[in-house]
């Protein structure tokens, strides 16, 4: 016999983990902004911008049937990924990174491009704290319907 309640909380679940997934972004943003004025030179690489690549989470219907119909389950962190642009080159002979022709190597992180990212990180907080909201309705709605 099948469970009657198995994937009553996968709402939840999902949810939560594009929530999670969303705060390492944060985290990697947060790393990309404090350490965007490491410079460096030929010898010694300045930080590279980091992003993360998120991957869909599927789940088996029928667990004991591998060809099976998947369902939806969530987001995960599936890597990490350095920004290969570029650096940009500074001319400040007196600077500890320069080299002999006082060209100094920056890091690739854009400020503009961290603040965008943090404001639709932002947004996909809203969004999932607003479907585990809507889905805890709707399973409080059941339960008050299931009791009359």
């Amino acid at each position: 016999m099948n469970d009657p309640m198995k994937g009553v909380f996968r709402g939840f679940d999902i949810a939560g983990s594009g929530l999670r997934a969303e705060l390492q972004r944060a985290e990697v943003v947060a790393s990309n902004l404090g350490n965007m004025h490491r410079t460096g030179n030929a010898q010694k690489e300045p930080y590279r911008r980091k992003t993360l690549v998120f991957d869909e989470v599927l789940e088996q219907v029928d667990t004991k049937n591998p060809d099976s119909a998947k369902v939806a389950a969530g987001v995960q962190v599936s890597r990490v990924v350095e920004d290969r642009t570029p650096f940009p080159v500074f001319y400040q002979p007196g600077h500890p990174d320069a080299d002999e022709t006082g060209k100094v190597l920056g890091s690739n992180v854009d400020i503009f491009q961290e603040l965008v990212d943090m404001s639709v990180i932002e947004r996909s907080f809203d969004a999932n704290l607003t479907a585990l909201r809507t889905y805890r309705g709707m399973l409080q709605n059941t339960i008050t319907n299931m009791s009359r």
